[in-house]
């Protein structure tokens, strides 16, 4: 297998980073949700080394949340809300869902210390059930949550300083599903806007064993600066595809990437005219068993994905058209969910397993390795732990 490396022929493409600028980043803090009944956001702060160390947690008001796993009728976890990003930082802001009381916590991050947050103002009630993802634009002043049980949908706030604005359904979707939602398939995965902000992208899981069809729904703003959306939204099944889930927005085209967890990922194009996606590659990833989260990689130009039941990164050349390198990880993970890039540094996260603790794997992309395996234990972090942002 290949690996990850710098300035190498990794797989025939030329693996060398785009711009050292970009390689040079690190971030300040890393962010995830707890999701435990008493719901919480840890803080770690990143060294200049690219590892992480300490930590604080903070209380964000609500109750964290579990999918009913439909294999077992019981509580999930790991992936206990199936979804990709529970937790958003965006300038000075982070905002988190609390899937269990159906709430949007919205916290301001402190200059001089990146891991001490101060909630803003009341938390948004969501007019929906079981809120599992979050997306933030600050050009647009605007934050819209996600959620997935007995009424399912999209709503969007206005935020500022003070704080969220009451919340506003712009979507709603029918899954027919209870609360908590039964899944981890026909359950809404992740909300994201494209990387202009002209548009809000809802990416729905299909249930292949129900013939249920999993969509992609475009929701354009009005005009340039405005944060009030179109009355109505365009949602395609590109052809291919059955459980879509975690996706980016390709800078600079109208590309996007993202998983499908039946075979891996592919690369979607979004007609600026119509507003329609439709398949550009299938990537199938061989031995992949649940494909789900993605993450951009400035540095080097490609994107980054996790399977929940495989230990495993996967980078992928940006316009889909080759598996750059594998990288067996071999920690003890069983498997990674949610993970983050700054500069040239991988953060993915394992919830662990019954058996298995919490951790981080951080790894040098441009040197094919992990460089920290750390463990999230001593920051009261489990199975349901979920969602990752990062304070660049």
């Amino acid at each position: 297998m290949a690996s990850v490396a710098g300035c190498v022929h990794a797989n025939g493409t030329n693996a060398c980073p785009s711009g050292s600028g970009e390689a040079s980043q690190v971030g300040k803090a890393l962010y995830f949700q707890s999701n435990e009944q008493q719901n919480s956001i840890v803080s770690v702060p990143i060294g200049r080394d690219g590892k992480l160390h300490g930590g604080m947690v903070t209380a964000t008001g609500g109750m964290g949340g579990a999918i009913i796993d439909g294999a077992t009728n019981k509580p999930a976890g790991p992936d206990a809300l199936s979804s990709q990003g529970s937790v958003v930082v965006i300038d000075k802001y982070l905002f988190a869902v609390n899937a269990g009381s159906n709430t949007l916590s919205m916290f301001k991050i402190d200059e001089a210390d990146a891991t001490s947050l101060s909630m803003i103002g009341e938390m948004a009630v969501v007019p929906g059930d079981f809120p599992v993802t979050v997306a933030a634009s600050m050009k647009r002043n605007v934050v819209c949550v996600g959620y997935t049980g007995a009424k399912a949908g999209t709503s969007c706030a206005s935020f500022t300083p003070e704080g969220l604005g009451p919340m506003k359904q712009v979507l709603d979707i029918e899954l027919s599903q209870t609360t908590p939602p039964q899944g981890p398939t026909n359950t809404l995965a992740q909300v994201f806007f494209t990387a202009d902000d002209t548009c809000l992208i809802t990416t729905v899981k299909g249930d292949p064993n129900t013939n249920k069809t999993g969509f992609v729904s475009v929701l354009p703003f009005k005009d340039s600066w405005s944060s009030t959306f179109e009355s109505h939204d365009v949602r395609s099944s590109p052809s291919g595809t059955a459980v879509l889930f975690g996706g980016v927005s390709i800078p600079n085209t109208s590309d996007l990437f993202i998983t499908d967890a039946s075979f891996g990922a592919a690369l979607l194009s979004l007609n600026p005219t119509t507003d329609n996606v439709s398949l550009q590659r299938k990537i199938v990833i061989e031995g992949q068993k649940a494909t789900c989260w993605a993450a951009y990689c400035q540095a080097r130009e490609s994107v980054f994905v996790t399977d929940a039941a495989e230990d495993r990164l996967i980078e992928i050349s940006e316009d889909g058209s080759k598996i750059l390198s594998i990288l067996d990880l071999n920690n003890g993970d069983p498997g990674l969910i949610d993970l983050q890039i700054s500069g040239r540094f991988v953060y993915a996260l394992s919830p662990g397993n019954d058996t298995t603790p919490a951790a981080i794997t951080v790894v040098d992309s441009f040197q094919g390795r992990q460089i920290q395996h750390f463990m999230l234990e001593k920051l009261g972090a489990g199975k349901r732990c979920q969602g990752m942002a990062i304070l660049q």
